[in-house]
């Protein structure tokens, strides 16, 4: 039977992820992926969570296994609530949906937000699942030009004027300011500063997505003080989750902000998928409760560090000159540029015949640019899959480049 005469507007505009495309690669025999962004697999906190799951009685292996309400799993909420305002972020007036990982919280707060043809703010280059959520609700986002301290006010002012003179108002802007996925860029605090003022004086709702923000090289917390932190209007509302801090195989994550905007998303998972794990839930609860993050960052921290200055050092070794990257303070990424003319999307389909992957820089792109860039993931790479990929992918670009 044809389906497609049966498809909906909202089906047809659902594309399939490069990250997506590009996972079902690791498996194949001698491929190095560089990716995905996933966290290193060697170092799940197993051992914890095998701890947490033994200790528990019949009333929380209950809990675990059964249905849960669409708002939370209450000793989770109350953790959560410890965990965040020790981040200097006060709880007063605000409210943690918890839900079925980050990506779940963007759809929420998309389809509560933008009707089909609404325009949104997003950083160029930006998260490219979050670009996915929005073209699947027909939400357009205008892209912001970045610098080396992230989103810019001035082109933030701009554009947010340029779409309200054309009677198009922004529903809000999408911001991801902590070592950056793709650019690996921080958002500095002065920036921070600026970007919120920008937004509070026009009125614009800010999605602080913020995943890799305890994933830091250098400085300490004070140094990633976020969005939500300084949100005098609560005007934030900010995505979390446990994908960096725990596993991202429990899918779990949660939105703090103001308790209107989380009740119209509790409403709408309700229809999605009436709660997130209950079983992901009580493990999360008591491994905040535990004490087990601090633990565990710390440990990644020096294991992420480590994994990208080894990148960073093969990179300067074997790549052609004309090559040039960035040079993150944490998370999991580094952002190539290709010398010009030569596209990635060209790249990877060489790179593929050489054994090496990783992801092409276009569909960051709001704005259709970003072809001669690509993205380097080195957090789930061992140090050997490292200088082995880097070497196999400068010596691609080198038989590419003319002359």
């Amino acid at each position: 039977m044809d389906f497609e005469k049966y498809f909906s507007l909202g089906g047809g505009r659902i594309k399939s992820s490069k990250i997506r495309e590009m996972m079902k690669l690791i498996g194949t025999p001698g491929i190095i992926s560089m990716a995905g962004g996933m966290p290193d697999e060697q170092h799940f906190p197993f051992e914890q969570v095998q701890l947490i799951i033994e200790a528990w009685g019949p009333a929380k292996r209950a809990a675990a296994l059964q249905y849960g309400a669409t708002g939370g799993y209450p000793p989770l909420l109350e953790r959560i609530g410890e965990y965040v305002a020790a981040s200097g972020i006060s709880m007063s007036g605000q409210r943690i949906l918890p839900t079925s990982g980050a990506q779940q919280a963007l759809q929420l707060l998309t389809r509560i937000f933008c009707d089909p043809g609404d325009s949104l703010l997003v950083e160029v280059p930006t998260f490219i699942g979050a670009v996915a959520v929005f073209a699947g609700y027909g939400a357009e986002p205008a892209g912001v030009k970045m610098d080396a301290e992230g989103l810019i006010p001035g082109e933030l002012e701009r554009k947010i004027i340029e779409l309200r003179s054309s009677g198009r108002t922004p529903k809000f802007l999408y911001t991801n300011p902590t070592f950056q996925n793709p650019s690996g860029l921080t958002m500095s605090q002065g920036r921070r500063d600026e970007i919120y003022s920008v937004c509070s004086r026009h009125d614009l709702p800010i999605v602080e997505d913020d995943p890799y923000y305890e994933l830091y090289f250098e400085g300490g917390p004070a140094d990633y003080r976020s969005l939500k932190a300084r949100d005098r209007d609560n005007r934030v509302l900010r995505v979390n989750t446990f994908s960096k801090i725990l596993s991202p195989g429990l899918r779990l994550g949660w939105i703090i902000g103001e308790p209107a905007v989380l009740a119209r998303c509790e409403m709408a998972k309700q229809g999605e998928d009436a709660c997130s794990s209950s079983f992901s839930q009580v493990v999360a609860a008591d491994y905040l409760a535990a004490g087990c993050v601090a633990e565990y960052t710390a440990k990644m921290r020096a294991i992420y560090r480590e994994k990208c200055r080894l990148m960073l050092s093969c990179l300067e070794r074997e790549m052609p000159e004309g090559v040039s990257w960035s040079t993150p303070k944490g998370g999991f990424f580094i952002w190539v540029s290709l010398p010009a003319g030569l596209e990635s999307e060209r790249v990877l389909l060489r790179s593929v015949e050489n054994k090496v992957a990783f992801v092409t820089g276009q569909p960051f792109h709001v704005d259709g640019g970003g072809t001669n860039y690509c993205r380097l993931a080195y957090s789930n790479s061992s140090a050997e899959q490292i200088e082995e990929g880097i070497r196999r992918l400068a010596r691609v670009i080198r038989e590419m480049l003319p002359g």
